[in-house]
Order: C-alpha cells, then sequence, then structure tokens
C-alpha cells in the first residue's frame, strides 16, 4: 500500500490513499484488482474476510 501514499484517516477507523491514474479504466483495475482483490486474498489465507467502502474524496457519489 505504500505506493499509495496510504494515510489513516482522522476517525481512526478509514485509510486515505492517493491513487495516480490517467483512465477511469485504469483507476477500476487499480482499485478492483491491485487492492481489493489482494486485500481478500490476504484475508482469506487468514481464514477471514474483508469489508470495504471505496469512495472517491473528490465525488463522494462516485464509489466502488
Amino acid at each position: 500500500m505504500s505506493q499509495y501514499v496510504m494515510e489513516k484517516h482522522p476517525n481512526e477507523v478509514d485509510y486515505i490513499l492517493t491513487i495516480p491514474y490517467e483512465t477511469d479504466e485504469q483507476l477500476e483495475q487499480v482499485i478492483y484488482r491491485d487492492i481489493l482483490q489482494e486485500a481478500a486474498s490476504y484475508a482469506d489465507a487468514r481464514n477471514c474476510f474483508i469489508e470495504t467502502d471505496v469512495v472517491a474524496l473528490d465525488d463522494p457519489g462516485r464509489h466502488w
């Protein structure tokens, strides 16, 4: 996650990631393949699961 400049949100629960991208398709791939699938894989290997809400800070109506 260091490549996304991960910061803990002031609410101490959420995280803020900075994801550089050029196209919406590239952003979708980063979110789904690189972040969510990898997190789910790590959790599954430990007999756990993930719950996520991904929301764009610049457009709260945009979420994944």
